[in-house]
């Protein structure tokens, strides 16, 4: 009987080691070797789970779970629990779990919400993680960390950058038999381009979306007067600016050049794969440049990318735009947070997945290691970044409660849409709002 209890012993312990053996010795999908569990873990390799919160469509939702897959693989004490929505409904989202003390540990963020989500006491500064080690900057472009920072603090690690143009269908353009459209084009050659558009595709689709409501081109459009959405600690903009912008996108919708405000309103909540422009039902949309190669990804037909419409006579800077992942200020885990995004922002592997998803990326040596993957997309993305970079400026900040009224802004269009409001109420009772909005 003790023979056979030191028998069934053995091929126990031997059983394990083969076992262990095999599972070091699988492939990833591309039939290379899995990467070996990092023993170099954060803490004490006790183990703790990290809330993640990002946004996006189905295919950023991918390579994001292909990315948290590979870090668990590294760290295998550190698990990680994923958050998604779209981008129209998470910046309210952050906000409101913040509010209830529900945080995620580390959140994406970018241009148009980090200023708020910093006033609002929800991020955790990260110079002291630079200087333990913890994140590493050394590599960055200065363009990258200058968009991380907030009041000469460091609260993000950029992702990336990118700058706002309008993808455009380029075979219905040629179908339209007129031009694609140049860098610096004017809006009289937007419209006269829309009109054309439109004369080609019909009643079944249209020259472009509805764009009234979405503050990141009200940005642009008043940048070329000198101005901006937000200053300090409150609007920057008059009334009559507003009144001009909703009336122009009044004339394009009375014009039918964009879809009907029913059919617009039920764009909010779409995904990329989803959108008008990937189905072939508008010609024209106004995107960060970095997301021409996931619209393309859902596209039959090709699209390029352009600069927004420009006032011949006014200012041609254009703001820069950079995403990143920061910490929130109460999570429980800021070291294995740190870890995680010092492996999204610097570690090669991640950098193969990840593939330029938020434009060139901070890590220049990130960059050259994915140049060889690049595709046709990201050339024509890098070329208009690039071509645009030297009027680029850093995106203007944004005080507390900016990302609601960038909400009303939608709202207050789409009143306008349905005829609910006059272009002047609404503009009215735009400032009135924002006003108490931002003021309370």
């Amino acid at each position: 009987m003790k023979s056979n209890k030191i028998t069934l012993l053995i091929a126990a312990v031997l059983s394990t080691v083969m076992l262990s053996a095999c599972g070091n010795a699988g492939s990833d999908n591309n039939g290379t070797n899995s990467p070996k569990a990092d023993t170099n873990t954060a803490g004490d390799g006790k183990k703790v789970e990290l809330r993640v919160a990002w946004w996006g469509g189905q295919a950023r939702h991918d390579k994001m779970n292909k990315l948290f897959d590979l870090f668990e693989e590294k760290h295998p004490n550190i698990s990680v629990a994923r958050e998604f929505t779209t981008e129209n409904q998470y910046a309210e989202k952050i906000n409101t779990q913040a509010a209830g003390g529900n945080a995620p540990d580390v959140i994406q963020t970018s241009s148009f919400f980090q200023h708020d989500f910093v006033t609002r006491d929800l991020m955790l500064e990260l110079d002291p993680l630079v200087e333990t080690g913890d994140l590493n900057t050394a590599d960055f472009d200065p363009v990258d960390i200058g968009g991380g920072t907030v009041n000469g603090k460091l609260y993000a690690m950029s992702l990336g950058h990118n700058i706002n143009g309008v993808l455009h269908n380029t075979v219905m353009f040629k179908n339209a038999g007129i031009e694609l459209p140049k860098i610096n084009w004017t809006w009289d050659e937007y419209v006269d381009a829309a009109k054309a558009l439109q004369k080609s595709l019909g009643a079944d689709a249209w020259a472009t979306e509805d764009e009234g409501g979405v503050y990141r081109t009200l940005e642009l459009f008043v940048q070329q007067r000198g101005k901006s959405v937000f200053k300090d600690k409150g609007l920057g903009i008059e009334k009559q600016d507003l009144i001009d912008w909703f009336t122009f996108w009044d004339q394009m919708r009375k014009d039918g050049l964009t879809p009907p405000p029913s059919i617009q309103a039920e764009q909010g909540d779409k995904t990329q794969e989803q959108s008008m422009l990937a189905r072939g039902k508008v010609a024209m949309i106004s995107k960060s440049s970095n997301q021409l190669k996931i619209y393309q990804g859902s596209a039959k037909d090709e699209l390029g990318i352009v600069s927004y419409p420009m006032d011949p006579n006014g200012k041609k800077e254009v703001p820069l735009i950079v995403a990143s992942l920061g910490i929130t200020k109460n999570s429980k885990h800021p070291k294995e947070a740190a870890l995680l995004i010092n492996f999204v922002v610097n570690d090669p592997d991640a950098a193969v997945i990840f593939k330029g998803e938020h434009g060139p990326q901070a890590s220049k040596k990130m960059q050259e290691a994915i140049k060889p993957l690049l595709g046709a997309p990201e050339e024509k993305e890098y070329a208009f970044i690039g071509e645009m970079m030297a009027s680029s400026k850093p995106y203007p900040a944004m005080p507390e409660g900016s990302t609601s009224v960038q909400k009303l802004l939608l709202s207050t269009n789409e009143s306008i849409a349905f005829g609910k409001k006059t272009i002047p109420q609404a503009v009215d009772e735009f400032f009135q709002q924002a006003d108490q909005i931002l003021n309370r």
